[in-house]
């Protein structure tokens, strides 16, 4: 619900300040089978899907550090998909399967930020994510379409 809400009102800003909003685009790896897009842009707004931390051998390592490492890696991919990077990102959604992990995930995470430049952010405790990752990190950017951000599929 919350997340309705925060789209419809992100949708009105968008509707307020242009004449004719381009239609979301959405993106997705090339051969994904995956029921949904890793990236989506909606104007000036880019949303993350949440990754985890998986190789490309689709094997989740026993080791946070390197869970958090990857799962920030494939946020940085999404995001390159529609024309932002973790520099635009304003608000993240960390998912962990242990809390505590919290110290250790935290250590990779602030790495991959400039300082003075941290985004929002929610975490909790979750059980059951998939392929049984330990974390899962959700992101939405704001960069502004006019600034030359990729807008096609």
């Amino acid at each position: 619900m919350l997340l309705a809400a925060t789209i419809t009102a992100l949708t009105a800003t968008e509707s307020a300040n242009a004449a004719s909003p381009a239609p979301p685009v959405f993106h997705s790896r090339p051969g994904s089978k995956l029921p949904f897009s890793q990236a989506v842009r909606a104007g000036d707004w880019v949303f993350a899907s949440g990754q985890i931390g998986v190789r490309d051998d689709g094997s989740v390592p026993p080791d946070m550090a390197e869970q958090a490492r990857l799962a920030m890696d494939h946020t940085a991919a999404a995001l390159a998909m529609a024309g932002a990077s973790l520099d635009d990102v304003v608000k993240c959604t960390v998912m962990l399967g242990d809390m505590r992990q919290w110290a250790a995930f935290n250590t990779v995470y602030a790495s991959y930020f400039k300082p003075g430049r941290m985004p929002a952010r929610s975490s909790f405790g979750a059980s059951g994510l998939a392929f049984g990752a330990g974390v899962e990190v959700e992101c939405l950017a704001y960069q502004p379409a006019a600034s030359g951000a990729e807008q096609r599929p």
